[in-house]
Formats: structure tokens, C-alpha cells, sequence
């Protein structure tokens, strides 16, 4: 049995400061001793889960639903050892970044030196003190979440370089493609050739288009490296307006919907509650849902965006709705797959596919989602709902 008198006096202080419920796997063959690691584990505020031998540990691994944020081993055990152990879960990509710690006899440095060429993290030789224990997982931990934050901030820094590139290098020569044909066209020299105004016009709309799907893959790579959700937090606000935030996405989607033959209308519920979030973001968002709802609308049709708010004013819904062919039910649950496209072949309408998915990381930025709603034959109602704060939360 534990001396409860020493696992307080080794727990206390700073030792529960820091424990935020981390997991730890215990494997050893005593059961006395597994019994009091895990009662000392559990006192310093630590979830533990116990194995008494390598096998059962690979068991409960494979039963967890993420891995644990380490492992402390006994090094001798029937069936399957520590050695063998520390080399199943380096062999998992899943796993190979777990802290390992191994519990060896005092004074085999043969335990030592193995364990060591093996990967593991720290041992801790038997008997040992409570604080000893202690002091080692700490160590480990620290020491894996300190190169976890540098690999991170690394992969962040790579990610802003790459993105920065990509900006510069496909943005530059775009904007001299544009602004050649745009003094081209408003040029009379060629006004007096139509083979020549034809040409030039493909050249913009082709430009055009080439901007429009550059801009979507510059902030579908920023929302799926993880950068979106940073720059969401330094810009995140509450919005009071959102009514003519909204109404600016729809003005200027107008001319491209009289150039479809799309009639676009826009209604709103008033007064509509304060909402938190990123204008940029959200703007982007509910051009993407219009661009969508406009391309595979028939000339002669209407799009409608409206926001309403739920009974209980805990919602707000931004719906766009169209009259186009509709999505079938087997092909909803792929809708904001990235790049993914309804029935591509036969319904071609320009673009990547990533204007959905797009919307979709940002509706999740935000604390909300976007569902669909569809009839073949009939259109389709696209909903994104984000949350209205109550005057408590705010």
C-alpha cells in the first residue's frame, strides 16, 4: 500500500499546478507496485490507464481513441517485454512520438544503454522515490510539448513562406495579363478590328477567371494549413451590422448575375443580433455561396439570399437558394468535399469545387455549419447558420 503521507508531500506544490488531465499508460507486471504507481498517478491529478504486461498495453492502445501523452514501462515482463513494447509503438506513425519511460533494476546499466539505443525518453531505476517518478514524467512531458510547440511553429513558418510565394509569384504576372488587355481593349487601335476585340476580350475573361481561382486556392490553403484559424482569432469582432456586411457581398455579385440572366434578390429579418466573427472570412463565404448559386442557375431564374433568425434567437441563417438542377441525396454528403463537383461531366460551369468547401471552413470558424437542402429538378437551399451570442456571453 501507498504512504499517503508521502504522496502528498510528493504531489503538492507545483506538481498539480500543471496537471491538466494528462494520460498516462503504466505497464508492469507487479501488481502491487502497478496498484501504487497508478494510485500516486491519479493523486497527481493524471488519467491513468494500467497494463500488466506488453501485449495488454498494446491492447489498450489500440483501444484508445488518441494515444496516451506517455508510457511508463517495466523493462522485464512475460509474453511481450519492455523492449518489445517501445518497439511496437515506435513502429506506428500514430505512436512513434509518445514519451517513454522505462522502470529498470538499480545499477544494470545494460537496461540502460538498451533502452536508450531503443528511443526511449527517461528510466527510472527500482526502488525509486515517488519524486523521482514524478520529476521524470514531468521532465518528459515538458520536453515533448516544448518540441512539439517548436516543430509547429516551424511548420507555420514554412506554411506562411510557401503561402507568400504562391501569392507573389502567381498574382504578379496575372495583374500584367489584366491590365495589358484592359488598356488593350480601351484602346481605339483595336477597336476598329472585332477579330482583334474578340481576342482581346477572351484574354480578360480567361484572366478573370484564372484570378478568381488563384484567389480560392490562396484562402482554401490558408484554411486548410490551420493558418485561417489563427488569423481568424486576431481578427475575430463583434459584427452588429451583419445586414450590410452581407449586402455588400450581394451588390457586388449583381453584375454577375445580370450577365447569367440570374435576377438576384436579397431580403433580412430586422432588427438581427450582434454576431462574432471575421468580416473578411464571412464575406468570402457568402460569395462563394452565391457564385455557386448563380453558376448553376438557368438564364431566367432567381436567386434569394435571405437571413433569418430561429424562435429562440440563438441562430442566425444566411440561406441562398437557386433554381438549378438540384443535388441528388446520394451526392450531399460530398458537397463541400474540396474540389468536388456535382455530376461534373454533363454540368460543367467553370470553376475548381473549392467554392463550397471554402464556405464550409469558414461556417466552422465561426461555431457554425452549413446544410443543404435539394430537389432534383427543383434547386437547392444552402443554410449557413452561425451561433448569436446572448448578452451573457458576449
Amino acid at each position: 500500500m501507498l504512504d499517503h503521507h508521502r504522496l502528498a508531500a510528493a504531489t503538492s506544490g507545483h506538481w498539480q499546478e500543471h496537471m491538466v488531465q494528462k494520460h498516462i499508460l503504466v505497464v508492469e507486471d507487479d501488481d502491487s507496485l502497478r496498484s501504487g504507481i497508478v494510485d500516486l498517478l491519479e493523486f497527481a491529478n493524471y488519467r491513468v490507464t494500467a497494463a500488466s504486461d506488453g501485449a495488454e498495453a498494446l491492447e489498450r492502445l489500440e483501444q484508445m481513441p488518441e494515444p496516451p501523452s506517455l508510457i511508463v514501462s517495466d523493462i522485464r515482463m512475460p509474453r511481450l517485454d519492455g523492449y518489445e513494447l517501445l518497439e511496437a509503438v515506435r513502429a506506428r506513425p500514430e505512436w512513434v512520438s509518445i514519451p517513454f519511460i522505462f522502470l529498470s533494476a538499480k545499477g544494470d546499466k545494460q537496461d540502460v544503454r538498451q533502452g536508450k539505443l531503443r528511443g526511449a525518453d527517461d528510466y527510472v531505476s527500482k526502488p525509486f522515490d515517488f519524486e523521482d517518478l514524478l520529476v521524470a514524467i514531468e521532465s518528459s512531458l515538458s520536453r515533448h510539448q516544448q518540441i512539439n510547440a517548436a516543430q509547429e511553429a516551424r511548420l507555420d513558418a514554412i506554411k506562411r513562406s510557401i503561402l507568400h510565394i504562391i501569392n507573389h509569384e502567381f498574382r504578379t504576372p496575372l495583374t500584367f495579363i489584366v491590365a495589358y488587355a484592359d488598356m488593350m481593349a480601351s484602346d481605339p487601335t483595336f477597336r476598329h478590328s472585332e477579330e482583334l476585340s474578340q481576342y482581346i476580350e477572351g484574354i480578360m475573361e480567361g484572366s478573370e477567371r484564372l484570378t478568381r481561382l488563384v484567389e480560392n486556392f490562396l484562402v482554401l490553403a490558408e484554411l486548410e494549413s490551420g493558418l485561417g484559424d489563427k488569423i481568424y482569432e486576431r481578427r475575430r469582432e463583434q459584427i452588429n451590422d451583419l445586414g450590410q456586411v452581407v449586402g455588400e457581398v450581394v451588390h457586388a455579385m449583381t453584375e454577375k448575375a445580370d450577365e447569367h440572366g440570374v435576377a438576384l434578390h436579397f431580403a433580412s429579418d430586422d432588427p438581427l443580433p450582434a454576431v462574432e466573427g471575421d468580416v473578411t472570412y464571412l464575406q468570402i463565404a457568402v460569395r462563394e455561396l452565391l457564385d455557386n448559386a448563380i453558376r448553376f442557375s438557368p438564364s431566367g431564374a432567381e436567386v434569394s439570399l435571405s437571413i433569418e433568425v430561429n424562435e429562440s434567437g440563438e441562430w442566425v441563417n444566411l440561406i441562398v437558394c437557386d433554381q438549378g438542377p438540384g443535388i441528388p441525396a446520394e451526392e450531399q454528403a460530398r458537397l463541400f468535399d474540396v474540389f468536388y463537383q456535382v455530376n461534373r461531366e454533363e454540368l460543367e460551369q467553370g470553376g475548381a469545387g473549392a467554392g463550397l468547401a471554402i464556405a464550409n471552413h469558414i461556417a466552422r470558424l465561426h461555431g457554425g455549419w452549413l446544410s443543404v437542402e435539394s430537389e432534383v429538378g427543383r434547386g437547392s437551399c444552402i443554410t449557413l447558420v452561425l451561433p448569436a451570442p446572448t448578452p451573457a456571453t458576449r
